[in-house]
């Protein structure tokens, strides 16, 4: 609780809470509702100074991470709060317990009664992979157990208190699902150069992202922005799976993550020379 307290101190505003009810549910429970995924009333200098002064401050690409681990863990509490498990790698949002946040992960456990339904997230799995299929309470405790609990944090959507006591780090959450989302690059946790992300990075990316949101780019930006950046986000996502589910021994996984990356790579360097582009033509 101290950790949302603080920030709560700095600034943070009540957010809006999203119902999260679909069609389809695998029971009577209903689906409680969260924070916004994405606040889309903050504007470029609310994130622009909360990223520099309190998130990614005189970070290198290559440190960008350990500055938000340490946002995170400042301002979000351990545990003891419920979330809606966004689950990318099983197409369902599963209501859980956080029991501790160990970043970029959180240890959860589902709550009773137990909550499901699907989602379209798991989309990009039917390319392969068999976790569309794993929708059931015993599946999910048993996913859960063999990764000693632990989930994605960007997967979670904390679900919505009227105290306000959980505003602040909802705040925190939104601003790190933002930043990874559409700011962060797969390749730069690999750039070991020598400069500060937000002074090199962050303003072409954020200013891209914005002009695209409120049509202050050419219709061909515009278009050319909204056809990569889901393609990319949704290979990002599947190559994070993936990843956690990747071993030494499995020689597929191996090839089929190193085909991912290269087309990862590809929609990148278009990504950014289109970001690039648009920011010195201004």
């Amino acid at each position: 609780m101290e950790k949302a307290t603080k920030k709560q101190k700095t600034g943070a505003t009540k957010a809006i809470g999203t119902a999260n009810g679909h069609a389809g549910a695998s029971n009577s429970t209903s689906m409680p509702a969260t924070y916004p995924a994405l606040d889309v009333s903050k504007t470029f200098d609310e994130r622009w100074h909360t990223l520099i002064n309190d998130a990614i401050t005189d970070c290198k690409p290559c440190e960008v991470e350990s500055g938000f681990e340490y946002y995170i863990n400042e301002y979000v509490q351990n545990e003891d709060w419920k979330a809606v498990w966004k689950s990318h790698q099983f197409g369902c949002d599963v209501v859980v317990e956080v029991k501790d946040v160990c970043f970029p992960h959180a240890k959860v456990e589902i709550v009773e009664p137990f909550c499901c339904v699907p989602n379209s997230l798991g989309d990009f799995d039917k390319a392969g992979g068999d976790g569309l299929q794993l929708k059931t309470k015993d599946d999910l405790t048993t996913f859960l157990s063999d990764g000693n609990g632990k989930v994605l944090l960007l997967e979670l959507l904390p679900v919505l208190d009227e105290s306000g006591d959980l505003d602040g780090q909802a705040e925190v959450l939104e601003l790190y699902r933002y930043f990874y989302t559409y700011i962060w690059r797969a390749t730069d946790e690999n750039d070991d150069g020598d400069y500060y992300f937000a002074m090199s990075l962050l303003q072409p990316r954020m200013k891209i992202y914005y002009d695209v949101q409120k049509k202050k780019a050419s219709k061909a930006v515009v278009d050319s922005y909204n056809k990569i950046m889901p393609d990319y986000e949704k290979k990002h996502w599947q190559f994070k799976i993936k990843q956690e589910e990747a071993t030494e021994e499995e020689e597929g996984d191996g090839k089929e993550l190193q085909k991912l990356w290269v087309d990862i790579c590809k929609l990148e360097k278009q990504l950014e020379k289109l970001t690039y582009k648009h920011y010195k033509g201004k």
